[in-house]
């Protein structure tokens, strides 16, 4: 394997088109070489030296591909994962991990097994909404913390055209699509909570899946909320932090996503920084007072890759964590059926 590492994208729909291929594209230590599209050739107008295949089994048998991106609906991650590692491929692939945790096991032990890279994009992790949330804490800008509400709302009120997103099928659904990476989220900064209490509904009419959650995870004096709608046409802000001194709130998320959907490339410069508009709010004992966001980039996700893959650098989003939320994810969805607390009995393994 050559320092240049060779790609292949498993598809080329939104994933593929703003939050992987750019991201190849823009890092000189990556080639985009082949993308699968089973009828289109909508690839071709940007990536013009990648080749287009019809079939996954093209994509396997190359021997010259080093890694291969799943990012296919998410009933097709564990099956197609396998086969990649299977391939000798390493494998990045798209949130969540697998519909169930026994798939997400079995993929672990087979990369170990393999020998090869198996990383879960979790570009959250990249974003400057968790950045800034960390760097906030760590300062105890709100003092000791009391509560921590992390929101991720649209105003779909129809179901959109992807179905695999909007019909029964293993890990579809709104707290599946986006709820884990809010539990990600939570994992990194605060671990395992003592308890969780769930409440996943279907809200619009038309809708087969869970369009909507409210997840409080309980720790030694304080908690967190997770929230997610596809029915807010007016979005609450994406983080509430209160504190026994003070109080943070940040409308946005992140701007990176917004930008690539305009257009953008990761390559222009400060693509991804906010301006002084776009920064929250803090409110404590020095006053109320914008704070500065901390800055995220998706391209950390790629360039850590290449460095864990070359020099052997350790992976920063590794399997074993991915694995820890779809346990959570797991345990929620369970206590939403049950309509009561549950216990987290498991431990950060």
């Amino acid at each position: 394997m050559s320092n240049r590492l060779r790609v292949a994208l498993a598809a080329y729909g939104m994933s593929g088109r703003l939050f992987h291929a750019p991201f190849i594209q823009a890092n000189p230590d990556f080639e985009l070489t082949t993308i699968l599209e089973r009828s289109r050739t909508d690839s071709k107008e940007q990536f013009p030296t990648a080749r287009i295949v019809r079939d996954y089994d093209d994509i396997l048998q190359d021997a010259s591909i080093d890694i291969v991106v799943v990012n296919t609906p998410n009933s097709m991650h564990y099956t197609m994962t396998e086969a990649a590692l299977l391939a000798g491929k390493h494998v990045i692939v798209e949130k969540p991990f697998t519909p169930t945790v026994a798939e997400g096991e079995a993929l672990v032990t087979l990369a170990q097994q393999q020998g090869l890279m198996l990383s879960v994009y979790h570009n959250r992790r990249f974003a400057s909404g968790y950045r800034t949330a960390r760097q906030l804490l760590a300062e105890s800008g709100v003092g000791e913390l009391r509560s921590f509400t992390m929101t991720l709302e649209r105003y779909r009120p129809q179901p959109g055209p992807k179905k695999w997103k909007e019909e029964h099928n293993p890990a579809a659904g709104l707290f599946y699509d986006m709820g884990i990476h809010l539990l990600d989220e939570s994992l990194l900064l605060f671990g395992l909570p003592q308890s969780l209490t769930a409440d996943l509904r279907i809200q619009r009419q038309a809708s087969q899946v869970n369009d909507y959650f409210d997840v409080r995870l309980d720790y030694p004096g304080f908690h967190v909320n997770l929230k997610g709608s596809l029915l807010a046409r007016e979005p609450a802000p994406a983080y509430v932090i209160h504190g026994e001194k003070g109080t943070y709130i940040k409308q946005q998320q992140d701007v990176q996503e917004p930008r690539l959907l305009a257009g953008v490339t990761p390559t222009a410069p400060g693509w991804a920084e906010e301006s002084e508009s776009e920064w929250g709010l803090l409110h404590n004992d020095e006053g109320r007072q914008k704070y500065p966001t901390v800055t995220g980039d998706y391209q950390d996700f790629y360039r850590n890759v290449h460095a864990h893959l070359c020099v052997n650098e350790q992976l920063l989003t590794p399997p074993q964590q991915a694995l820890l939320a779809l346990r959570m994810l797991e345990l929620a969805l369970l206590s939403s059926q049950q309509q009561r607390t549950l216990p987290v009995h498991f431990s950060e393994r």
